[in-house]
């Protein structure tokens, strides 16, 4: 049978249980609500945070229901879903996602990084979110890196946001770091 008749035979308008369903088509488990209302929260707050769940638990459909919650005027998100990389690749990756040609040495990835957040929240007042997937592959010194990325203004502002994810032992399960 092919998909067609399958979907016909079903009477089905499209292929059920795939990756591509439209966020706002994404059956909404009341045990979403809390780790959403929380993520909101968080950023908010502009702080800090882990979201952590064993595999298959809803991660992702949360991440992607927080997503698409946040005004576009007020917040821009930027995911990172590769992270058993080396630092450099890591800026490199991160360079990608927003949009930046990526220098050659690290340090100058670091400054047009950090130019490009200021630019986001003092110029166009939208607050980053930086969402890394898969965060317990990160190695120390990317680790490292993301608290120097939060540093601004001699650590008086929180210009960027960050939003850890991994698997762990409960669903949905949020901790906040610092506002």
């Amino acid at each position: 049978m092919n998909l067609k008749k399958m979907t016909s035979y079903f009477n089905l308008t499209a292929v059920p249980f795939t990756k591509e369903i439209p966020t706002e088509k994404l059956l909404r488990l009341p045990s979403m609500n809390r780790p959403i209302q929380q993520l909101s929260v968080l950023a908010e707050l502009k702080g800090i945070g882990l979201l952590t769940g064993k595999s298959g638990t809803g991660k992702s459909g949360i991440l992607r229901s927080f997503s698409a919650s946040l005004n576009p005027g007020l917040y821009r998100v930027f995911y990172l879903c590769h992270s058993s990389v080396s630092l450099i690749e890591f800026y490199i990756s991160l360079c990608s996602e927003m949009g930046l040609i990526a220098p050659a040495r690290k340090a100058s990835m670091f400054k047009v990084i950090k130019e490009r957040i200021i630019t986001l929240n003092e110029t166009d007042h939208i607050h980053p979110i930086l969402i890394i997937d898969e965060a317990h592959m990160l190695n120390n010194d990317i680790l490292k890196e993301l608290r120097l990325l939060t540093n601004f203004h001699i650590d008086s502002v929180n210009a960027l946001s960050i939003l850890l994810c991994g698997p762990g032992e409960s669903q949905g399960q949020i901790r906040s770091f610092h506002p």
